[in-house]
């Protein structure tokens, strides 16, 4: 005979989303699509990809149509159905799972936990380039510049990323999107990348966030930037925002800081997270290796550069049309002169 189960699902992943009941017995899910820690039970849907990525310490069980069609016990890393889900449970989870579902159990998807508020989504840019200068080195000739992305949305951009293993290359990154209820919701993966290292940091970055590019006087693309990997904190105010009564969603103090985002120094993590609160940038100075674009084969004349904040939208903004800012410079051998520019943000 089959059981009835109650499940209520919210996309908070990081944080409770939800309870699943089993003929009476409720049990908390712990997230959604994130790595299954120490007694937690995890929902897995196919924006996790095509398995659960869990180690063989747990017990899962997968569901289709509201029916748990299989179940793997002290296996790991199931298939997720790609009309359905998978719930993971380890420890306490793992014996409350095996407790309670079993094959043709009938489950009923609720729709609490996740709150019903507005989404306070972020909104990137590029501030107004300037500060070209022309270094030569290595025999390269490069055209170096700092950025500097800031959020002015109504929420932060948060990007919680993870990989089921420390020497697994599958990372799988997703946004945090904060409703104004208090609640916050994590979107599906978008595919974008990870990686460790790169500018004598010593972090992860997400690959090929901002492009940097130049063009010709007849908007031909001859260059794109040197620099592929971004790690985003708080470390730049936007136009005196931050604590200012006119912009309350703005903290007065950096949120997302190298003490909590990039996992500086830890290249065998297997979670990570980016941020940029409101009214907060984050600064690439031109002194930073691959802060530059490669013109050792440009000749002199009038050009424009163009950088791109989140050009590929992975992720999730209040508006995808105000990411870029360009500038029209003028290279005479060793010397860049700025003719005009315009502000992204």
């Amino acid at each position: 005979m089959a059981m009835l189960v109650t499940l209520v699902v919210a996309g908070n992943a990081g944080a409770a989303s939800g309870t699943a009941t089993i003929a009476g017995q409720t049990r908390t899910i712990d997230g959604t699509n994130i790595y299954r820690s120490t007694n937690q039970l995890i929902q897995y849907t196919p924006a996790n990809g095509t398995t659960t990525g869990t180690n063989q310490y747990g017990y899962e069980a997968a569901v289709v149509n509201s029916t748990i069609t299989q179940i793997g016990n002290g296996i790991g890393n199931m298939t997720i159905p790609t009309n359905g889900y998978v719930l993971s449970g380890h420890g306490t989870a793992r014996t409350w799972l095996a407790t309670y579902a079993t094959i043709g159990a009938t489950i009923t998807l609720g729709s609490g936990g996740g709150g019903n508020g507005t989404e306070l989504l972020p909104d990137v840019g590029i501030r107004t380039l300037r500060q070209f200068t022309i270094v030569n080195t290595n025999g390269k000739k490069l055209l170096k510049f700092p950025g500097v992305t800031p959020n002015i949305g109504a929420g932060p951009l948060e990007i919680n990323a993870t990989r089921p293993s420390s020497t697994s290359t599958d990372w799988v990154g997703r946004q945090t999107v904060y409703l104004s209820d208090g609640t916050k919701k994590v979107l599906p993966s978008t595919g974008a990348q990870f990686y460790y290292a790169g500018d004598g940091h010593n972090h992860w970055h997400i690959k090929d966030f901002d492009a940097y590019e130049l063009y010709n006087k007849n908007g031909t693309k001859l260059k794109e930037g040197e620099k592929h990997g971004y790690c985003f904190e708080d470390n730049t105010s936007y136009r005196g925002w931050p604590g200012s009564s006119a912009h309350p969603a703005s903290p007065a103090n950096p949120v997302y800081n190298p003490d909590n985002v990039c996992g500086v120094g830890q290249p065998s993590t297997t979670s990570i997270k980016h941020g940029l609160s409101v009214g907060w940038g984050d600064t690439y100075p031109a002194s930073l290796p691959d802060q530059a674009i490669n013109i050792t084969s440009i000749p002199d004349g009038t050009y424009v550069v163009k950088v791109t904040a989140d050009w590929q939208n992975f992720w999730k903004e209040t508006n995808e049309n105000n990411n870029s800012a360009s500038a029209q410079i003028k290279i005479t051998g060793n010397t860049v002169t700025l003719i005009s520019a315009t502000d992204g943000l």
